[in-house]
């Protein structure tokens, strides 16, 4: 008990008030998205009528498009600007949008080229929020703690997932839809405050006078100069291709294979959060990684098994557990990445280096929704499950052929 109690005195949490405000601040922004991302899918599967699986791949690939068109461009501006007035630009924006979307849906004018532009505007403050937590992690906390820190952070999109999945169907009866939408800007609100509160220095690193243009260029040949670092971030962004669809599958299942209401869509997700939450909190007491190469195939090994299940499951409660399993490999797997990236890149490169990451990550998620989406319409759910399923177990064994990152744990 002593250590236990021991442990979580010295847990960057516990020790870095700045960094807490932010933990705490993402926190609830990340439960809103949670609300808000099961309400558009629901949402679209109810009002869209026959081509509704089209059109949720189409809108998940509206999420996600600014990150790829717009993310490292904001990445360099994060550089160079102060990483707190860049958060707080980013929250209160995204406020603004969400609350417009949910006047447009009690005054009955919401549609789907509605909903389309606005979660378009929605996402493209997401790599601008998200480079500038990136810059900051290792400011707000220690060269010691790093790896910890991490851990947590990446936690925060598990654990808002959990309250968020648990929730969102509570939510949706009580308050429909547009409450959901009203919840999310109110979180939006909720991280603005919090990081209202920090008073760490988030200036920019001192440097040489150069154009935005010159250090965004700076930015890319770091990523693309160093091979073992881009044959891991490219491994990530094929990992993505195939893991992504997971986010419309589960909506489709509930919907067209069990023929089940939005509950058990909130219990599947709940399952999935769970999952990643787990692995990704006991992450953040481990101070250090021996063969994290090792872990990596570990993680990306579980998330193909795990997933492969799910084309078998009938029974709901299974199938929980499989959404456990994928749930802890894919929060496993980003964190040992995140930290290997953090303990790597220097401090003044980090806005440019994790919007690029971000950006190459992501840039194959348009693509694998709508894909799975129209393939979903035309042959079968469980066709794209077998599908994705297959490619993430081989390139579980392409992860133990990459070049290594030199890690040298604090």
């Amino acid at each position: 008990m002593k250590e236990i109690i021991g442990e979580l005195k010295t847990h960057p949490l516990a020790l870095f008030a700045d960094f807490r405000r932010l933990f705490l601040g993402r926190i609830i922004s990340a439960v809103g998205d949670k609300f808000f991302s099961i309400a558009i899918a629901w949402w679209v599967l109810s009002t869209a009528g026959e081509r509704s699986k089209f059109h949720l791949g189409l809108i998940m690939a509206v999420n996600v498009l600014p990150v790829v068109l717009f993310g490292p461009l904001l990445g360099t501006l994060s550089d160079r600007t102060n990483k707190r007035r860049v958060m707080l630009a980013a929250d209160a924006a995204r406020a603004a949008l969400v609350l417009a979307l949910a006047l447009l849906l009690f005054s009955g004018r919401l549609n789907l080229w509605w909903l389309y532009s606005i979660c378009f505007l929605i996402a493209g403050f997401g790599p601008l929020f998200e480079s500038a937590v990136a810059a900051s992690i290792l400011r707000l906390t220690s060269p010691e703690k790093m790896p910890q820190a991490v851990a947590a952070d990446a936690s925060v999109l598990q654990l808002s997932n959990v309250f968020g999945s648990a929730l969102g169907s509570v939510l949706m009866a009580a308050a429909g839809v547009a409450g959901a939408f009203l919840f999310n800007a109110a979180g939006y609100a909720a991280s603005f405050a919090a990081v209202l509160g920090i008073r760490t220095n988030l200036d920019p690193e001192a440097r040489t006078e150069s154009s935005f243009m010159a250090e965004f260029r700076e930015g890319l040949a770091y990523t693309f100069g160093h091979r073992p670092i881009l044959s891991l971030i490219l491994a990530f962004a094929l990992f993505n291709f195939f893991v992504s669809p997971i986010l419309i599958l589960i909506p489709m299942i509930v919907k067209f294979r069990l023929n089940e209401s939005v509950t058990w869509l909130a219990v599947f997700e709940t399952f999935f959060a769970l999952g990643s939450a787990a692995l990704a909190a006991s992450l953040s007491f481990r101070k250090s990684y021996g063969n994290i190469y090792g872990w990596l195939f570990a993680s990306v090994l579980l998330m193909g098994l795990s997933f492969g299940g799910l084309y078998f499951a009938e029974n709901k409660y299974l199938l929980c557990a499989l959404l456990f399993g994928a749930g802890a490999a894919l929060g496993g797997g980003n964190t040992l990445a995140l930290t290997l990236f953090q303990a790597t890149v220097p401090d003044e490169m980090k806005g440019r280096f994790f919007s690029v990451l971000t950006t190459l990550a992501y840039a194959v998620m348009p693509l694998a929704f709508m894909v799975n989406g129209v393939l979903a319409e035309r042959l079968s759910v469980n066709f794209c499950i077998a599908m994705n399923a297959a490619a993430v177990l081989a390139l579980s064994f392409v992860i133990l052929l990459l070049p290594r990152i030199d890690y040298k744990p604090a």
